[in-house]
């Protein structure tokens, strides 16, 4: 196929073009396609254009085609150079200074440069030293740690009296934590997401773990006296036997009662467990805000003491009732959670399993 360009006719137009052509999806396509053209613009001997439109002097323009000529005549070689400097200056810091620093750091674990700049420096006054910047020991600092000759910030060092020697403990591997990466669920039981709520009242403590699953917004909790892993296990094992779908996929935050007992009675079950990304609470946002509808419909109108969780208990169970029931809301057109989940799944039944815990109770 023959190929036509603007201004063909003037004298090695064509071959520039074709030239320019050979430089392709280059990263630095651009700086080299003005060089390209500013050769050309060399080669017709057109310097005040050079200048002009391209403000490229007519020794730069040489050098150019100089390194054009030396790479081959390959386009690739008028790609721009690093500029860093070839020869950097070395920094040099008296060896007794560098030990200095290593030791009180080994001693010291986790001590900043600036403290071990004023410590050092009455060791150089002492010795009739120039005592270096509080950015140099910064420097010594992260050069040790490259060479390894500095512990981590996850090894801790223990001193043995008596022994003059250091006893590393080893470095605890951090878990790798599953995250929703933009999942959306579809129907209900695909994703639910999880937390814990505080309540505080007359010196007493009481912790509600609560759970909404996001597609038909079926809500549920439970007010436990402690927060931990146990309860939050408790609580998953009583989720999954009232919900009257199939959960698929749980949604918690970092906390430590999502952890241990939780974690491996959601190991026991066919159940994906996702963690929100720390100090990012919208991550959770249906929970929160399921949370705060708890808060102010039903916390702050309960009259009785929280100290009898089983009396809160039972009260709380006969909101949620409600809630699921009868409560309409607007993301499901008015509908409450249950009566959505029956028009979406077509379920033969609209009785919920939640009256058998009203009954036990």
């Amino acid at each position: 196929m023959k190929v036509f360009y603007l201004f063909g006719r003037e004298r090695g137009y064509n071959r520039a073009m074709l030239r320019i052509q050979e430089v392709g999806d280059h990263p630095q396509r651009e700086e080299i396609v003005k060089r390209l053209k500013a050769i050309w613009l060399l080669e017709r001997g057109r310097v005040e254009e050079l200048k002009a439109v391209l403000g490229v002097s007519r020794s730069t323009a040489f050098s150019w085609k100089r390194r054009l000529r030396e790479g081959g005549n390959n386009v690739q070689a008028l790609a721009p150079r690093s500029r860093a400097p070839r020869r950097r200056r070395q920094r040099v810091v008296d060896g007794q200074l560098v030990e200095y620093i290593r030791r009180y750091r080994v001693e010291r674990p986790g001590l900043g440069k600036a403290v071990i700049r004023k410590e050092l420096a009455r060791y150089c006054r002492e010795r009739s030293l120039e005592p270096p910047s509080e950015s140099t020991v910064g420097r010594v600092i992260a050069d040790l740690k490259k060479r390894g000759r500095l512990p981590g910030r996850g090894l801790v060092h223990q001193v043995v009296v008596g022994q003059g020697h250091l006893h590393p403990r080893a470095e605890r591997r951090r878990r790798k934590k599953t995250r929703r990466n933009g999942y959306q669920p579809e129907c209900a039981g695909d994703l639910v997401q999880m937390d814990s709520l505080t309540i505080f009242q007359d010196g007493i403590h009481r912790y509600l773990l609560s759970g909404i699953d996001l597609v038909s917004r079926f809500g549920f909790a439970i007010c436990y006296p402690t927060l931990n892993s146990r309860n939050a296990s408790d609580f998953l094992d009583k989720f999954v036997q009232i919900a009257p779908f199939t959960i698929h996929r749980i949604q918690t935050d970092n906390g430590c009662e999502f952890d241990k007992d939780f974690a491996t009675a959601i190991r026991d079950r066919p159940i994906q467990h996702f963690h929100t990304y720390p100090r990012h609470p919208q991550s959770n946002a249906y929970v929160e805000r399921f949370n705060r509808t708890l808060r102010s419909q039903f916390i702050d109108h309960y009259e009785d003491p929280i100290e009898n969780t089983k009396h809160l208990n039972h009260h709380l169970v006969e909101y949620l009732l409600w809630y699921n029931l009868h409560k309409p809301h607007r993301g499901l057109a008015n509908l409450s959670p249950l009566e959505y989940y029956m028009q979406s799944s077509r379920a033969s039944t609209a009785k919920s399993k939640m009256y058998w815990t009203l009954t036990a109770a």
